[in-house]
């Protein structure tokens, strides 16, 4: 599904990621952990396009995507949601995802005219719906609470459909019981959905709880790969934790 190969970049002579490889299985749902500044983030934005690759090749569906444009990597099935929410702030819920379907379609000529149709209203109402957003349909992003406004970001990149969803910190700004109504969600909508996700988390339990497979980064590689119980008995993640890292 998705497969990284030795990819390297680095940032004025200091080395951010280093020769990471990893393979995602079709519909499997993967967490990438490691300690504030292992790389994490930059490894996002270079699978996405949001900075270039030094070394290293990057393929979706045996498709090779390394140094496209972002909305070339989009089109061809990578989406993200962010740490810090990505939403049409004035719009509401229902027209923030149907500026995101719409924008799937290459439909944004006219795009007001559009919002009438039938297919778009019925898919936008689908997709709020799954992301438990049908409450709030009509309320104004900016006055989403901050659990919803990360939902509704999720909810734009799944307008995109995508088959690789990437989710970095979803959690990111929660309490403890906000958080796993959060991770509920996504393991409601990875099931649906069937698509293959990889999401950046801190929280370990949450971690341990859901992912299938766990990748580790510690300054900018992979230090360790495995499943939930592979991992917590590594000696190299847990001397990782308790040591310093590169976000």
């Amino acid at each position: 599904m998705l497969k990284i190969d030795k990819l390297s970049k680095s940032f004025g002579g200091i080395l951010a990621t280093d020769n990471v490889s990893l393979e995602l299985k079709p519909n499997s749902i993967n967490a990438l952990i490691g300690p504030n500044g292992a790389g994490k983030t930059t490894l996002f934005n270079l699978i996405t396009g949001k900075i270039d690759i030094d070394e290293g090749q990057i393929f979706i569906d045996n498709t090779n995507i390394t140094n496209l444009k972002e909305s070339e990597i989009t089109h061809l099935g990578i989406a993200r949601a962010f740490q810090i929410t990505n939403i049409f702030s004035t719009l509401s819920v229902q027209d923030s995802i149907k500026v995101a379907l719409l924008a799937k379609q290459h439909g944004l000529n006219n795009m007001w005219n559009r919002f009438k149709a039938h297919s778009i209203n019925k898919e936008a109402e689908s997709i709020a719906k799954l992301s438990g957003l049908t409450k709030s349909y009509n309320t104004i992003s900016s006055a989403l609470s901050h659990g919803d406004q990360k939902l509704l970001d999720i909810a734009l990149a799944l307008a995109l459909k995508p088959k690789v969803l990437l989710l970095d910190e979803p959690t990111a700004g929660m309490g403890p019981e906000e958080r796993w109504k959060m991770i509920d969600r996504i393991q409601k909508l990875w099931k649906k959905t069937k698509m293959t996700v990889l999401f950046i988390e801190h929280d370990m339990d949450i971690v341990f709880d859901i992912a299938q497979n766990i990748y580790v980064l510690q300054q900018g590689a992979i230090i360790a790969e495995g499943t939930p119980k592979e991992i917590k008995s590594n000696k190299k993640v847990i001397k990782a934790y308790l040591g310093g890292g590169k976000k």
